[in-house]
């Protein structure tokens, strides 16, 4: 049980509910107490002490950069003389390199 009411002080501690990282400093700086990070996970999976801050999504980051590069269907087919005028737009980027690395974009 010590070591439970330890974990809680150190989780409340400052009215700011804290994970297993921040226990273990707030254990370690305020209370003179040394800790294992696996000790404070332990205590706190097996009295249900839940950090209330959300983990972030692993696969985010990698969604949207899929996401970014996609393929788009190819609605043109090649045929750029649509016969009225300003139908159709086009663009395309162009990297210029220049003196030590240093990059530009040229777009038209």
């Amino acid at each position: 049980m010590a070591l439970r009411d330890l974990v809680l002080k150190a989780f409340h501690f400052k009215k700011r509910k804290k994970g297993a990282r921040q226990i273990k400093m707030v254990l370690s700086g305020h209370f003179g107490v040394t800790m294992n990070l696996k000790c404070i996970r332990r205590i706190m999976r097996k009295y249900n002490i839940v950090c209330p801050i959300r983990k972030a999504k692993p696969y985010k980051r990698l969604i949207k950069a899929t996401a970014e590069h996609r393929v788009v269907p190819n609605h043109l087919k090649r045929e750029f003389k649509q016969g009225t005028p300003y139908k159709v737009l086009l663009t395309d980027i162009t990297y210029i390199f220049y003196g030590n690395g240093k990059r530009a974009y040229l777009s038209t």
